[in-house]
């Protein structure tokens, strides 16, 4: 397995990627097909996600097979962390997904384990992310991953408002106050 940067070359592979791991994890029967297909046009778009990877917030890892397939991404994005973080110096975790045949190999494992290891050697204390509050395999692995819970923020998924559970993890040890 391979984990590397994500270049602006990589915007139609990446397109790809993110629609087949978006059907994979959210379609039927967590998500009815139509809403799945609503938020993958209007949200994972070829030009969208190379605008994405043109941003300078953002920093994009391909997961790919020693014969150069695709298998996973990451996106960690530079903003503002939850309010009621009290540890400032974060960044996020927006994406992580793997295709469903990949799943229980240790490969997100060493995904996740990559983008700790890089946030970290960036200067950053601290990672947070949002999951789905059904997705329960997703929270089950970031519990194992030492997330923890955080609050809880809205998602415009397509046309319809679903929750999220922020969970976050410390990278460093912060000094007693």
């Amino acid at each position: 397995m391979i984990i590397r940067l994500a270049t602006s070359a990589d915007a139609a592979l990446l397109t790809e990627l993110s629609a087949i791991t978006m059907r994979e994890s959210f379609g039927p029967p967590h998500n009815p097909t139509e809403l799945v297909e609503e938020y993958i046009q209007s949200s994972l778009t070829q030009s969208g996600l190379a605008a994405e990877l043109a941003d300078s917030r953002s920093t994009f890892f391909l997961l790919e097979l020693p014969i150069g397939t695709p298998v996973g991404y990451a996106k960690l994005r530079r903003h503002a962390p939850p309010r009621r973080m009290t540890n400032r110096n974060a960044i996020e975790l927006q994406r992580i997904y793997l295709l469903e045949s990949q799943i229980g190999q240790g490969q997100g494992r060493a995904l996740i384990n990559y983008c700790l290891d890089w946030a970290k050697a960036q200067g950053y204390q601290a990672v947070w992310l949002g999951v789905w509050e059904r997705n329960e395999r997703a929270m089950a692995f970031y519990k194992k991953m030492g997330f923890e819970p955080l609050g809880f923020h809205y998602f415009q998924f397509g046309s319809e408002r679903q929750r999220d559970l922020w969970l976050q993890k410390q990278l460093t040890i912060q000094p007693a106050s």
